[in-house]
């Protein structure tokens, strides 16, 4: 028996503990080689030192062919994989979906041009590595191929700065088939060798490896569509030019330390929206900035960053909303920006379930906080996930199984409570799909001539009459219809533009009741908001602009109308996105001691405009707001509701009392004070701005020594 105990027990460990990345193997057309043709088909496997442990990999062009890495060699890009991760951004994944000690990635018919190529695979765990070669030879007839020529501003051929840039050439329309590639000479000229089924189709050609060419700035053409035709297919040329600024920096902890991470980062010109991308390497960036023409001072431009390679350690950096990462670049600036990523040091647990089962791989958890960043966990069929976090904040959580952000529930199920939550670390989130007892639906139609929306920025949200329970929906671009699960209740509805480019008409649907229904009539009609209308307000009494908020419609019956909200800026201004049609604005109230020039005014927005003024300018009346003490203590409902993102608290008191006011999540979580002291006999209204929680139900407590008074309200972002 003891014997019997010791094999069991050293099998055991044997199972559980792989000391190391041991080797890599190429797989070709099934049979284990490093030599293959270009277009066989291709596959890699390496081991792991853990199971379900991530690896770090780097792919080069073994320039000399020595099946060493060194100085000589071009790195062509660099990603993470992790043992039973599948759909994974940044390169390859596992295709396997099972964590088995074991990454196995089949590539299919592999298109890189004839070279040598060099796989350097670190074990994130234990540090190990392997590297593994690959020659590739050209296929013995080639019948069909495409050739150009790559131009880099200031270099003259030959250079070898013009070697080994790779170009790609794949099926439009079909980008994530088979891809065929051609590396550049010293004179930057280039062959992409094609199959011989690909005369007669048009394909797309471009740089295939962003990080090699974030020095520099493409120019109009950084790609082709090429209808092919049988023999040589030429003519098809590139150019890079020198950048007119620079951003270079770091990724840097809370010490001041280096990231040594990989990733996708991009630099976004915010006044053309051209952008260019980079991949830092060790933790180190350069990109250059994008002009446009002339404009080339003072140009705003944003910061952008996604490396998963952080998690679990860190969190990845929410640079996009980050005002940090926006900033000014004149043309001959040379500009260091470090990008800031903050240490994990607890976890949110989430729980997600359909039909008593965990939630499978298709589904990820994420958990955001506007100031230390986010994070996000494959479900992976696991009773149990963490998201690792920074302790004392709190985090939005959400689900999420699309490529654009957002959750599409499975049909027939709706998710209980809605998918937005909030959490402090240590908490648990729980997810749980139900079986849907009705169904809600539409058709989402645009008004002729406007540019088809990005639907990635839009949704549908559902929310229970008494403000309980939030679904959203999203909308199917081939059909732009829209259905969602909910439970029998009574519901409202409307369409939500993220980024504020489309108002729809109606405003939202109200007070639908189902009962084991399925109603598919409730359309939205979108307008492409075009104009800016400024509504300026001049010697208004204005201390906080971001106190105040502003909707306006245009002129009709509610809620067949266009509406649109905004909150005051620093110019003392609302810049409001409108659609054409008659707005009627109504000048804001400040109390009895001011009044504006006019009480309001009716705006005739056409398609053939962009921008419209209105101004109202206000004058000291003289009359002191004198407002009487109430009788008796009250709180109204707040206002607006629902709100977002400021809403006003206003209560009265007949005498001076002791005073707390508080907000509250639906977990009874405090997550704000407004007011805790003594306040004097009157009128009393209170700004909450709920720009930094998650849209949701939420309750404001008002206490006082004699009396408590519970109200609930809603954000809707």
């Amino acid at each position: 028996m003891k014997r019997t105990f010791f094999t069991l027990t050293v099998l055991f460990l044997a199972i559980q503990f792989v000391w190391s990345t041991t080797y890599f193997k190429s797989w070709v057309n099934g049979a284990e080689t490093s030599v293959m043709t270009q277009g066989d088909f291709y596959a890699w496997e390496y081991d792991l030192s853990s199971v379900g442990g991530t690896a770090h990999i780097q792919i080069y062009v073994d320039t000399n062919g020595d099946q060493t890495l060194d100085g000589s060699d071009v790195l062509l890009i660099e990603f993470n994989q992790t043992d039973g991760q599948t759909g994974e951004e940044g390169g390859p994944s596992d295709s396997s979906s099972t964590p088995d000690g074991l990454i196995y990635t089949r590539m299919g018919p592999f298109g890189f041009p004839a070279a040598d190529y060099l796989f350097v695979v670190e074990d994130l765990n234990d540090h190990s590595s392997v590297t593994g070669p690959l020659h590739i030879n050209a296929p013995a007839t080639v019948n069909v191929w495409i050739s150009g020529r790559l131009s880099i501003e200031g270099i003259q051929p030959p250079d070898e700065r013009l070697a080994y840039f790779m170009f790609e050439a794949t099926l439009e329309g079909e980008e994530d088939a088979a891809f065929w590639g051609g590396l550049t000479d010293d004179n930057g000229n280039f062959t992409i060798n094609l199959p011989d089924s690909a005369v007669g189709q048009e394909w797309k050609i471009g740089f295939m490896f962003e990080r090699q060419i974030s020095s520099y700035i493409t120019d109009s053409v950084s790609y082709h569509n090429v209808f092919i035709q049988n023999g040589e297919n030429s003519g098809f040329d590139f150019n890079l030019q020198n950048p007119k600024a620079w951003v270079y920096g770091s990724v840097l902890n809370e010490d001041g330390e280096v990231v040594p991470v990989a990733g996708w980062g991009s630099l976004e010109n915010l006044n053309t929206y051209q952008e260019v991308e980079f991949s830092p390497h060790e933790g180190q960036f350069k990109v250059g900035a994008p002009f446009s023409g002339d404009d080339t001072v003072n140009v705003p431009f944003r910061l952008a960053l996604w490396s998963e390679e952080l998690i679990p350690d860190y969190l990845m950096p929410d640079t996009w909303d980050n005002p940090l990462y926006s900033f000014n670049l004149s043309a001959g600036d040379s500009l260091e920006k470090n990008i800031y990523v903050y240490s994990t040091d607890t976890v949110i647990y989430v729980i997600g379930r359909m039909n008593d089962q965990p939630l499978s791989a298709e589904f990820e958890a994420w958990a955001r906080n506007a100031e230390v960043g986010q994070t996000f966990s494959y479900m992976n069929g696991e009773p149990v996930v963490k998201l690792h976090v920074k302790q004392g904040k709190i985090y939005n959580v959400w689900l999420n199984n699309t490529d654009y952000g957002q959750l599409e529930v499975p049909p027939g199920f709706y998710l209980k409570n809605g998918n937005w939550r909030e959490a402090s670390p240590g908490d648990t989130v729980r997810f749980i799909f139900l079986p849907a007892q009705s169904k809600l639906g539409g058709n989402i139609t645009i008004d002729e001539g406007d540019p088809f929306p990005d639907l990635s920025e839009c949704s549908i949200q559902v929310f229970k009459i008494d403000w309980s329970e939030f679904y959203t929906a999203t909308i199917n671009p081939d059909s732009m219809n829209y259905f969602v699960g909910v439970p029998n209740d009574t519901f409202s509805l409307r369409f939500q533009s993220w980024n504020g480019e489309y108002l729809a008409m109606p405003v939202q649907y109200s007070n639908i009741a189902v009962n084991d229904d399925e109603i598919d009539t409730l359309d939205f009609e979108l307008n492409y908001a075009h104009a800016e209308l400024e509504v300026k307000l001049i010697n208004a009494p204005v201390s906080n602009p971001d106190e105040y908020t502003m909707d306006i419609s245009t002129i009709g019956t509610f809620p067949y109308v266009y509406q649109t909200e905004q909150s005051l800026a620093p110019d003392t201004s609302f810049h409001f996105r409108v659609c054409e049609g008659d707005w009627f604005i109504s000048a804001p109230y400040f109390g009895d001691q001011y009044t504006p020039d006019k009480p309001d005014a009716t705006v005739h927005v056409t398609e053939d405009s962009s921008y419209y003024y209105v101004e109202f300018v206000y004058l000291p009346t003289g009359i002191e707001n004198n407002q009487p003490i109430p009788k008796s203590f009250y709180v109204k409902q707040n206002y607006p509701n629902p709100f977002n993102p400021v809403t006003t608290i206003e209560f009265g008191l007949p005498v001076q009392e002791q005073v707390n006011v508080s907000i509250f999540n639906l977990n009874g979580q405090k997550v704000a004070t407004l007011v805790d002291g003594a306040l004097n006999a009157g009128v009393h209204k209170l700004k909450w701005d709920g720009r930094n929680v998650a849209s949701g139900m939420y309750f404001y407590k008002v206490t006082t020594e004699k009396k408590t008074v519970i109200q609930r309200m809603l954000l809707i972002k």
